[in-house]
């Protein structure tokens, strides 16, 4: 019995060690070292990927002509040519230098007055194309109205002429521009192929860039000078058809209140 309870005894604390778990034993220290530096290296990796990449500066306006090739010199021109028609034609077809509002109101009294004489000095004396317009009605006041109108759609046409002159020249210029920048397209890529050619790296891209960049250069900067181009005439030119048009109406006002003055007597 007391055997039985010693061997009891020694087997139980040996029992129980047996259940504790051992602690887990610490890592080398090279290898925490290395860990700590592959984090830091991926940490840094990713730092990099998210920081956005450095912005490289683009050509400026000098180099992009000059690598355009010599077809960027009348594209230039044209667009010089362009600019001065439209300030030409923005500063001449103001209405007080073609519909002065004065003039008007000068003939209209005289012409309710029936004061044809007065009212033809007044318009010689003038040089807007208004008075010009006026003029070659009351040369024919004499006549009957038909006439007068007559004569007012003759000058009406010859006004209109003259307010759309220039006009034409941005038509041309829209008309030019493209087929320059075109042509600049296909010298341009006649380049690239050449060069390709010569060289026999159809891989090589750099082969074909400067060629590429010639002929997109020139049709971009001809659709720069034709697009302004095409706006400005149309602009100009219903201007022009619009004035025009205002001068016709306030001219049949002043005939109509002249013919009437005449019948009443009134006038000399």
């Amino acid at each position: 019995m007391n055997l039985r309870l010693l061997i009891l005894l020694l087997v139980l604390p040996c029992a129980a060690r047996a259940q504790v778990p051992d602690a887990p034993m610490p890592p080398p220290p090279a290898a925490s070292a290395g860990a700590a530096d592959a984090s830091a290296d991926n940490a840094g990796t990713l730092a990099a990927a998210v920081e956005p990449a450095a912005t490289v500066p683009g050509p400026n306006l000098a180099a992009l002509f000059k690598s355009g090739g010599f077809l960027m010199w009348p594209i230039l021109l044209c667009s010089v040519v362009m600019v001065a028609f439209a300030l030409e034609r923005a500063v001449s077809l103001r209405q007080a230098h073609i519909f002065p509002e004065t003039l008007r109101r000068e003939l209209m009294t005289l012409a309710r007055n029936g004061e044809v004489t007065e009212a033809t000095a007044r318009c010689q004396a003038g040089r807007s194309p208004f008075a010009r317009l006026m003029l070659a009605c009351l040369q024919r006041a004499e006549n009957d109205g038909f006439e007068m109108e007559a004569a007012l759609e003759e000058a009406g046409a010859r006004v209109l002429y003259d307010l759309r002159r220039n006009c034409k020249v941005l038509a041309v210029l829209a008309d030019i521009s493209p087929l320059l920048g075109l042509m600049g397209t296909v010298t341009g890529m006649i380049k690239a192929f050449d060069v390709v050619a010569r060289s026999g790296a159809l891989g090589r891209t750099e082969l074909l860039a400067e060629g590429i960049s010639e002929a997109l250069l020139t049709t971009a900067f001809g659709l720069i000078v034709a697009i302004p181009a095409v706006v400005c005439y149309h602009i100009f030119r219903s201007k022009a058809e619009n004035l025009l048009r205002m001068m016709e109406d306030a001219a049949l006002d002043i005939l109509s209140a002249l013919r009437h003055a005449t019948r009443n007597g009134a006038g000399k």
